[in-house]
């Protein structure tokens, strides 16, 4: 781009002050309203590209559910276009499957294939299979605020008032889209039959089955005519009142369902059971809907709930609002404000220290409000012209605090520019803003797109992973910050340093001319020592090399959360009263060292299964323990989950132990899945593998997910006493299941509510065996028990049954010893597992949740190694020039020096942040190149001796670069602070952990690029003209 293209924006903005004025006044105004109407979010808005299929079916085994429903699904579901993988769980009563889709797949458009497959096999799946649910996960699927509730009521009393009162309140308010509640039970209609008056009336089961759901039934019966008018005919039979089923006729003799059961409304028998800091609680969860703000939804809520407590039947209601999202969003908000004013107050002194003129000082600060207002302007009107899809949250906010430094990079370039030709060459006002800014303007303009170009490999990026999510949201916003800082820079800056610096004359100070003055003089001496600073600092190059073969590797991602989470194994004669007397003392002793391990909320679960808590793959019995924020906490995650794991007691039988960590504060673990198709045979070898693993230093925690289920009782019909009696297998069954089943058998409308209708033998009829052994079959009017027809064998319960591909699948997890060790464990693990001779047609990978790791590690590295060549062809474009970018692109190997350098001091590993961090540092440090590239050539295009032109174009530039340099990096300093002052920040972790090591890297990388740009880039430049003028004598030559 000519510099003549610019000349005019610039000349634009001089000549008509007040046009531009207004134009900055109406920017203010518009600011304004679009950072009113911007979305306050957590996360960036995003969607899964996995679709998961859930189907309850209770009291059902896994097999049972693998066959009946796992297997018809999935061979219908495999048909389905673009499916990466299809992975399913058969466990008791439940079936599940996830469905993963290759990246560019249509999600809405498989979402509706998923529901056409599913209708295609629905015959074939069980006839009392209620409801199968798909569920497409998406950012706006995550609670804004979770709530658990508590109260020295009765259990039924709180279930009413949870539901009746306060999820309809909170449901009503402007902003909310829904709100569930977690271990609410819903009153059923229960049918309890009492066998001996079943035996006295000879009512089979299977008869009264049949005749509540015949009984139970509203048909459509179509139309008659009545004179002119169309009546619609339908038939009304549905059950309206307890009462019509308490006095449903059973036979002709005036016999009545209710003189063989009791009938009546009841709670369901609690299964599991929630506790919050010891306290048995309903947790209540709150989503938001897709366009609310946050921050306002979330203040609405609250405040709905203390007039919710506040109510004269409340008395007694404990609320404890435990994870709320708009807190990390205003601890985001209130980052970006400090960080504005730190890094601004240091970045305004920076350039007092240089310039020594408080008017040109304030000029330059006032392109800091000015781009930030811009770029509100700019993201509402992309986000309305359905460009981008950005908001403000957490990740965003930290793009903002990343941009901050940058913000006045190029008002500094320009009015430093204009300064030099107000004061050295003593040009008036008017005139060194036009040439002062016109002077500069190719070189920031080239700036800017070099910065933008290193985001350009986003859309290359595919649709998933954590690193395109993080990437996209920090590297659109620092987009929109620089091209709004480059308005700023072009338009206003000139304008307003035309009407400020009037009358304003003055010298360099002292301290600018020695500096510049030595610089010169230093810059002379490498250009006449050339190849011995080229190769120091290849030397240097080396060195950073070596430093990065030794820094750790981790693509595990950070959260935001701190939390470490200890699963119980208990053995299976425990009982209910036994289980929970394990989980009261696990939280004693936890309780009592709060401070001591930095412990904010203890919240754990159980149920009423017996053995083990399904290995941290299930989440029915597990104690979470949700960590102080790092900044009022001693400890890191990794030391609170050590000293845990010292503290937790051992008892015999019981096993606890850490669950496998994925995320939580840094740290990752390992997955490994083993495939084939006989689950016995993965048991074996998943028992090697195991072992193997265990044997690995940096690995701990070694789990599976085989399971033992609870024991069962097999009841086996005898083939011969069938035969003689007339009775079916089936038959048998069915009238076991009626009598036992929890499974709802119909349902009726009262009360504007649905109610399950469940019949089953009385609680005190099926406790034992004996009277398992008792429940009457009837042939005609004989009656027969149970035990005379079967025969009875205690076993141990089928595991849950997992498979993916149509294979069966046993997945192994393991914790890692640290937020760095991932990465090597994984290698170990690697090498371990190929030395494992698997039998034919068996197989290993790793686990999801590593494949996303692989998949972030690759995505970091393609975008960084496909940055590399677009900044240098969008800057051959620009300098119309093959080998002078090429000069330039040698301050990405000086500013790796100080990478390695201050990654290695900070003993921080190369992750996710670390290689966006490169990213930006890649189209950040080559601004400085540019800048003095540019200004060399100007002054030889004005016929100055090469020699000359650069030691006086590196004197021109010396000031702009180091101001811009210092202001950048001062502006990281608020997000690196943590790092380099953990004793003000506690530990480095959450959000601290998540951001400040881009931050570091930018601010290690730019400090040597800087130094070493002024310094050897000249020399580098001259030995690349050199080959240049070389080349051309020899192609003129041939």
């Amino acid at each position: 781009m000519p510099r003549e293209a610019i000349t005019p924006i610039v000349r634009f903005a001089v000549n008509r002050p007040v046009t531009v004025g207004m134009a900055t006044l109406g920017v203010l105004v518009l600011g304004w309203i679009s950072l009113t109407r911007l979305p306050l979010e957590y996360l960036p808005t995003f969607s899964s590209s996995s679709i998961s299929v859930n189907a309850p079916y209770p009291s059902s085994s896994p097999q049972e559910v693998e066959r009946l429903i796992v297997r018809p699904l999935e061979d219908s579901l495999s048909t389905i276009n673009g499916i990466d993988t299809l992975s399913a769980t058969a466990s008791a009563s439940n079936a599940s499957i996830n469905l993963t889709f290759v990246d560019g797949t249509d999600m809405d458009m498989a979402a509706v294939d998923v529901r056409d497959r599913i209708d295609r096999v629905r015959h074939l799946l069980p006839d009392d299979l209620e409801r199968i649910r798909i569920r497409r996960f998406q950012s706006t699927d995550l609670p804004i605020l979770r709530v658990d509730l508590s109260a020295d009521w009765k259990k039924e009393r709180l279930y009413e008032f949870t539901e009746d009162i306060v999820q309809r309140r909170l449901e009503r308010l402007e902003g909310v889209a829904q709100v569930d509640i977690r271990g609410l039970r819903t009153p059923e209609l229960q049918i309890n039959l009492d066998p001996d008056r079943l035996r006295a009336h000879r009512v089979d089961v299977r008869d009264l089955v049949t005749l509540l759901r015949e009984s139970n039934l509203n048909l459509s019966a179509g139309t008659v005519l009545d004179g002119r008018r169309k009546l619609l005919v339908r038939t009304v039979g549905a059950f309206s009142h307890p009462r019509e089923i308490r006095e449903l006729p059973l036979n002709g003799q005036g016999l009545r369902l209710g003189d063989v059961a009791e009938v009546a409304y009841a709670f369901p028998r609690q299964n599991n059971f929630n506790f919050l800091n010891g306290v048995e609680a309903l947790t209540v969860r709150v989503h938001k809907t897709s366009t609310s703000n946050l921050l306002e939804t979330a203040n609405l809520v609250k405040e709905e709930l203390r007039a919710i407590q506040a109510l004269p039947e409340a008395q007694g209601l404990n609320v404890r609002i435990y994870r709320d999202s708009s807190v990390d969003v205003r601890k985001g908000l209130g980052q970006l404000r400090d960080a504005g004013l730190v890094g601004g107050t240091m970045a305004i002194l920076a350039v007092l220290l240089f310039l020594r003129r408080l008017r040109t000082t304030l000029l330059v600060a006032l392109a800091i409000p000015l781009s930030l207002v811009t770029t509100c302007v700019l993201i509402y009107l992309l986000r309305q012209a359905g460009l981008v899809d950005i908001t403000l949250n957490v990740i965003s906010l930290a793009g903002l605090m990343l941009a901050l430094g940058m913000l006045v990079d190029n008002s500094v370039v320009v009015i430093e520019s204009i300064f030099r030709h107000r004061n050295d060459l003593g040009e008036d006002a008017r005139t060194a803003a036009l040439a002062g800014a016109s002077e500069v303007a190719l070189p920031i303009v080239a700036s800017t797109a070099t910065t933008l170009c290193v985001f350009l490999p986003i859309i290359f990026l595919g649709t998933g992973g954590r690193f395109k999510l993080y990437m996209e949201s920090i590297g659109i916003t620092i987009c929109i910050v620089i091209v709004a800082s480059l308005g700023v820079a072009l338009t206003v800056v000139p304008m307003v340093a035309a009407l400020l610096l009037r009358g304003e004359t003055s010298r360099p100070a002292g301290m600018v001319a020695r500096m510049t003055g030595t610089y010169g003089r230093a810059l002379a001496f490498t250009l006449r020592h050339r190849f011995l600073f080229v190769v120091s600092i290849l030397l240097l190059f080396s060195g950073s090399l070596y430093l990065f073969s030794t820094i750790e590797q981790s693509f595990g991602g950070r959260t935001l959360e701190r939390q470490v989470v200890v699963h119980v194994d208990t053995p299976r004669q425990y009982s209910l009263e036994q289980t929970a007397a394990v989980y009261d003392e696990l939280y004693q002793i936890l309780d009592q060292r709060r401070d001591e391990l930095d412990i904010g909320d203890i919240a754990y679960s159980y149920d009423r299964s017996t053995g083990r808590s399904r290995g941290g793959f299930g989440r029915s019995r597990r104690l979470s323990i949700y960590l102080v924020d790092e900044e009022d906490g001693k400890l890191t995650t990794v030391e609170a989950r050590e000293r845990i794991r010292a503290l937790l007691p051992t008892k015999a039988g019981v096993n606890m132990r850490i669950a496998t960590s994925r995320g939580h504060g840094g740290m990752s673990g390992v997955e490994i899945q083993l495939m084939g198709h006989d689950l016995v045979v993965l048991e074996l070898v998943s028992q090697k593998v195991v072992e193997s693993l265990a044997a690995i230093p940096s690995i701990r925690d070694v789990d599976t997910s085989l399971e033992s289920g609870d024991e069962e009782i097999h009841v086996r019909v005898n083939p011969e006493r069938a035969l003689q009696t007339g009775l079916s297998s089936q038959a048998v069954a069915f009238t076991v299941n009626n009598a036992l089943s929890s499974r709802a058998l119909s349902r009726f409308e009262a009360d504007g509510r649905e109610i399950n209708v469940v019949m089953q033998y009385r609680e005190s009829d099926r406790e034992t065996l004996d009277q398992l052994k008792n429940v009457p079959l009837f042939v005609e009017e004989t009656s027969i028990p149970l035990g005379a027809m079967a025969d009875f064998e205690l076993v141990a319960g089928p595991r849950s049954i997992e498979r993916e591909n149509h294979r069966a699948k046993v997945t192994i997890s393991a914790n890692t010893t640290g937020p760095g060790a991932t990465f090597g464990a994984l290698n170990q693990a690697r090498q371990v597992l190929d030395s494992i001779a698997m039998p034919p047609g068996y197989e290993w990978s790793f686990g999801r949740w590593n494949r996303f790791q692989q998949q972030d590690q690759r995505s970091g590295l393609f975008a960084l190694m496909l940055a590399l060549p677009l900044v240098y062809l969008l800057m051959a474009a620009l300098f119309e020039s093959f080998a002078q970018p090429f000069s330039i692109m040698f301050s990405v190997p000086f500013a790796m020096i100080g990478v390695g350098v201050v990654m290695k001091l900070a003993d921080q590993p190369w992750d996710n942040m670390t290689m966006i961090g490169m990213i930006v540092l890649m189209g950040v440090v080559v601004n400085n190149a540019i800048v003095l590239v540019n200004h060399i050539n100007f002054l030889r295009q004005r016929g100055m001796d090469r020699t000359e032109a650069i030691v006086l174009g590196g004197q021109h530039r010396l000031r702009p670069i180091l101001i811009t340099a210092v202001t950048t990096i001062l502006g990281m300093l608020p997000l690196v602070a943590p790092i380099l002052m953990p004793q003000w920040f506690g530990p480095l972790e959450g959000r601290a952990a998540t951001w400040a090591p881009i931050g570091l890297v930018i601010l290690g990388g730019l400090t040597t690029s800087t130094f070493l740009t002024l310094i050897i880039l000249p020399t580098i430049y001259s030995l690349v003209d050199d080959l240049s003028r070389f080349v051309q004598r020899v192609a003129r030559a041939a």
